[in-house]
């Protein structure tokens, strides 16, 4: 299937890397949905590449874990099953229930970095973007995470952020909260910001946990929304 939306055109001597940034986005934006077939002579033809640099760049995003190769019927577009999310949201919950324990211990330009984050967040609620709010949504959630002081967790998180990106890029495409209830999703992050700010562990470790539970099972019912009819035919 042609690759349709934003499909900026690409120069000679593009990199695998530049052909996975285009997919990338593609992907976050809805253009390829999930369990999307993506086929390297196809996509070599769209961009006017090798089928080298396509299927390097299917592996670059297979190890961001937003498209997986499956023998004799090639890459597709990451369809999470249950088993997925749980285990996803299982990581993000034991991060941000960290950070939350940490509360009283933080410093005052930690603080000011999730606050920067919310004023982040909170601006791009205001702009209507949906992206943007993902992508701010995300960042806020990264900066939970980094109250846990460590690199190595910082890093550990990196490497999931892409795909916990596209998990947004889902719960937001399939219940439009940024249009139906922009101020009510902004206050959940607010009072996970109040409470870091008070210091106040419990409250900020009750928060998070409330918080991750009820998007990991918004996501749930999303991906069983989706409409796979055909897909294992294809």
């Amino acid at each position: 299937m042609p690759v349709t939306g934003r499909t900026p055109a690409l120069s000679r001597g593009t990199t695998a890397e530049e052909v996975a940034s285009v997919l990338r986005e593609l992907i976050m934006d809805g253009s390829l949905t999930p369990g999307e077939q993506l086929r390297e002579e196809a996509l070599s033809e769209q961009f006017d590449v090798s089928r080298r640099t396509v299927r390097d760049a299917l592996g670059v995003l297979a190890r961001e874990r937003i498209v997986r190769h499956y023998r004799h019927k090639g890459s597709r577009v990451v369809l999470f099953s249950e088993d997925d999310i749980r285990d996803l949201y299982r990581v993000r919950r034991t991060l941000e229930g960290s950070a939350a324990r940490r509360a009283k211990r933080l410093t005052d330009q930690q603080l000011q970095e999730l606050r920067d984050a919310f004023g982040d967040l909170e601006a791009a609620t205001r702009s209507g973007s949906a992206d943007d709010v993902v992508r701010r949504d995300l960042a806020f959630h990264q900066a939970v995470v980094g109250l846990n002081g460590s690199a190595r967790v910082d890093e550990f998180f990196a490497g999931i952020a892409v795909e916990m990106r596209y998990a947004l890029s889902i719960l937001e495409s399939t219940y439009r909260e940024s249009d139906r209830r922009p101020e009510e999703a902004l206050d959940e992050h607010r009072e996970i910001l109040t409470a870091f700010l008070e210091r106040n562990a419990t409250k900020a470790g009750r928060l998070v946990e409330e918080h991750a539970l009820a998007n990991e099972e918004l996501l749930v019912g999303a991906v069983d929304s989706l409409d796979v009819t055909g897909l294992s035919a294809q």
